[in-house]
């Protein structure tokens, strides 16, 4: 079982995790496995998380060579703690997430993250729990699903699209990623290309039916107390709302401390952590050409200091 996933950044953040034989890596988004492949290849250990049990698969199948090296469980990367307590593993030497979706998941028709694919309107990531999202809808008010629109996903016209997809979800008319399009459509101004409403009313959907920024505000907050001294930790988001966060977690833990408007004030500590990436870094020109998906990918880094 292959996949289509392609690592975004991936020599980028090879060259900052600085991985080798010894090391013990943590992958909290295991996905297509590119990130865990490069780094057992460099003679790591990588304990590998994933809430998606189709990408444990595929990545268990294309990995198993690696043995006892790695170790896939499925679990969310916010309790990651957790799964390095019960593997008896105190500390790490480098802890990698590429966030978002993979193209595995985008590109299966079945999962419904794609607005220009007809399925289910699903949306999670682990659909053994949590609900569906068009039955979130169905059970929501107006009012909390324009909140989610316009804070999860900027969309322009948060009111008058949350009142047509709760109107049809009610009436069971959205089932499917065929009948959120439909909806979104109805709301738009006659000529107006429908793609990007569309992608940011699904980004607002799917970040909300997974708990995403709870779970990556849970899974920052752990970070510097598992890394050991001098081990790297390495981010890879695709939106603002991620990125400000790990740039955030980067600010707090270096003892620099930096307000967001967006964000509850911090408080200041001792520093822990020392800025690897004064600027998030970017996709080259040839990146983005071999794969589009790249393009608004931004990577920051920190190191564990003693």
């Amino acid at each position: 079982m292959d996949t289509r996933h392609q690592p975004v950044l991936l020599q980028e953040a090879l060259e900052l995790l600085r991985p080798g034989p010894e090391k013990v890596l943590l992958d909290l988004t295991l996905g297509g496995g590119g990130y865990s492949s490069a780094l057992l290849e460099r003679g790591c250990r990588v304990i590998a998380l994933d809430r998606d049990a189709a990408a444990l698969e595929r990545a268990r199948a294309r990995l198993h060579a690696h043995g006892a090296a790695f170790n896939a469980l499925q679990q969310d990367f916010a309790r990651f703690g957790e799964t390095l307590d019960l593997l008896r593993v105190p500390a790490v030497d480098g802890i990698c997430m590429d966030l978002g979706m993979s193209s595995d998941q985008l590109d299966d028709p079945q999962r419904g993250f794609a607005f220009r694919l007809e399925g289910p309107l699903d949306l999670r990531f682990d659909r053994s729990t949590g609900r569906p999202a068009w039955e979130l809808l169905s059970a929501s008010e107006r009012p909390v699903v324009e909140g989610w629109l316009r804070d999860l996903g900027e969309v322009r016209r948060a009111a008058r699209i949350a009142r047509e997809l709760t109107g049809r979800a009610r009436a069971g008319q959205l089932r499917t990623t065929a009948h959120a399009r439909a909806a979104v459509e109805a709301c738009l101004p006659r000529g107006e290309r429908p793609e990007p409403e569309l992608a940011r009313v699904f980004q607002a959907l799917r970040i909300m039916v997974n708990g995403e920024l709870e779970q990556l505000d849970s899974a920052l907050g752990q970070v510097a107390d598992r890394l050991r001294a001098g081990g790297r930790f390495v981010a890879v988001s695709y939106h603002s709302l991620e990125d400000r966060r790990v740039k955030r977690l980067l600010s707090l833990e270096s003892g620099k401390v930096e307000g967001s408007r967006h964000l509850p004030a911090p408080q200041a500590r001792a520093p822990r952590l020392r800025v690897l990436t004064r600027r998030p870094v970017r996709p080259g020109a040839d990146e983005i050409h071999r794969n589009p998906r790249a393009r608004s990918a931004r990577l920051r880094a920190g190191e564990r200091i003693p």
